[in-house]
């Protein structure tokens, strides 16, 4: 099983992404905190580690716990913002220290879209240089894509403009936005994505990317509105090969296992008539009215779900193929 171990080494950053779902509150581990953390994935029998943030890459610390992980035969990752990384030194620090793949998120080809959404000038000129510094150092380069209001009518030009300036990048993520825990001001209220309006751009990225023999995940995106491509939803594949996730969080979360069934989020009353449901995630819908208003329907309240009618025959190829898989 694909188990991965996500350590948040810090909550800053050099970004401030209207929709994070881990906004800053100014904590930070200590290097020996995080060497206990890596011992501790060991002992579980982890194989990769994700180093998050916060920016991870802000952490004076990184390098010597991404060394201590190749001690221990434990694959080192990183999602990061890009900022840090535009440095070719620091990069090469990373990578002569074993850093072996760099989750980039990139959330749109157009530099003004990303610069709003990351609410930092120039934060996309200086992703672009960190795509390249990386590749450059033969570092795996991933990317991750939070859909949203503003870049869901092209996400599918996005892949293209990626797939022609790096054709090296093997692995795409799409993760639609997580409405619980980012920022609730009237800015990140906007960024909400609207699924009718996202599902035909995804659905041409997709295609995209399996004509030229990439792999990609979707993230939050209930299967009625990915059909044909259920194979590759997040929550789908946790659900058949039963896997987990482990995340150290620097909040009041702390240390959250995430069982299977921590990957089937809410659903509506007419899910149960889909043939799907039991290996759908679902989405997450509701939200305290504290937080809205009284009168507000909740976040995803306004998503049509689509019961689907599928014969056994399909449903278990679906399940067959995920379970073929790595």
């Amino acid at each position: 099983m694909a188990n991965i171990g996500y350590i948040q080494v810090n909550r800053h950053c050099n970004n401030s992404c209207h929709f994070c779902s881990n906004p800053s509150n100014g904590q930070n581990i200590t290097y020996e905190e995080g060497i206990k953390i890596i011992d501790d994935f060991l002992v579980s029998g982890y194989k990769w580690i994700i180093f998050t943030g916060g920016e991870p890459t802000l952490s004076l610390d990184l390098p010597k716990w991404i060394s201590y992980a190749k001690e221990k035969w434990i694959e080192s990752r990183m999602i990061s913002n890009g900022m840090m990384t535009a440095n070719f030194d620091f990069t090469k620090k990373l990578s002569d220290a074993w850093l072996e793949l760099v989750h980039f998120s990139v959330y749109s080809y157009n530099p003004k879209i990303h610069d709003f959404l990351t609410n930092t000038p120039g934060s996309w000129k200086k992703l672009m240089l960190s795509i390249q510094n990386a590749s450059s150092l033969g570092m795996r380069v991933q990317i991750n894509t939070v859909i949203n209001h503003y870049n869901q009518s092209h996400l599918d030009i996005t892949v293209q403009f990626l797939m022609k300036q790096f054709p090296q990048i093997e692995h795409f993520v799409w993760n639609n936005l997580d409405p619980l825990m980012m920022r609730k001001t009237e800015v990140a209220l906007s960024t909400l994505p609207d699924f009718s309006l996202f599902e035909l751009p995804l659905r041409r990225s997709m295609q995209l990317l399996i004509s030229l023999w990439k792999t990609f995940r979707v993230e939050r995106v209930p299967l009625c509105y990915m059909r044909g491509f259920e194979y590759f939803s997040t929550e789908t594949r946790k659900i058949v090969k039963k896997e987990e996730r482990r995340i150290h969080f620097l909040d009041e979360r702390w240390v959250a296992e995430q069982p299977t069934s921590w990957f089937l989020h809410d659903k509506w009353e007419a899910c149960k008539k889909c043939d799907l449901n039991d290996i759908c995630g679902g989405i997450w819908l509701h939200q305290p009215h504290h937080i809205l208003g009284e009168d507000h329907p909740g976040y995803y309240d306004f998503v049509e779900y689509r019961p689907q009618k599928v014969s056994s025959e399909e449903k278990q190829n679906i399940i067959d193929t995920i379970s073929y898989w790595k």
